[in-house]
């Protein structure tokens, strides 16, 4: 019997080891999994009666191809030499949309409670799938949707 409480203190030993090594070791294997975008950015001229943005009025967004959920956003910045850049961190192994948009849509978004109004808001739906329903998940590929390996720098020129 005294062999039975040394297994299962090696084993137990082993495990808590084990825990220990995934918890050490996964850190630094996290961070490699991103990747840079990096480019120059093309403003077109606008319309007749209408005035292109400058660089410093447009956001660069990275987006989760599958939900579109926001992973990332940066101003981009003239270089000296005249040239809109960008460089965003955005996750390897995945798709994500880069999208470039004026920086006054993109910060519209008001908090009605402090604007003074009477806001109120909707009620929380029930997004909990039922034991019948199947939930069916897809990306859709398109000329902005872009795929990352860890640790890659990819040029991905944009243009507004």
């Amino acid at each position: 019997m005294s062999r039975h409480p040394t297994i299962v203190t090696l084993s137990l030993s082993k495990g808590v080891l084990a825990a220990i090594a995934v918890v050490v070791f996964a850190q630094p294997a996290l961070a490699r999994e991103l990747a840079l975008a990096n480019g120059t950015i093309a403003i077109h001229d606008a319309a007749s009666g209408l005035r292109s943005p400058t660089c410093a009025e447009l956001v660069v967004e990275a987006r989760d191809a599958l939900d579109n959920h926001l992973i990332g956003r940066t101003q981009p910045e003239t270089d000296t030499d005249g040239t809109c850049r960008y460089a965003l961190s955005v996750p390897a192994q995945m798709a994500v949309w880069l999208r470039l948009r004026p920086a006054l849509v993109a910060d519209a978004r008001v908090d009605m409670t402090s604007a003074g109004s009477t806001y109120v808001p909707a009620p929380a739906a029930d997004h909990r799938a039922s034991s019948r329903s199947v939930q069916i998940r897809f990306t859709i590929i398109s000329p902005n949707t872009y795929f990352f390996a860890p640790n890659e720098k990819k040029t991905v020129p944009l243009s507004y």
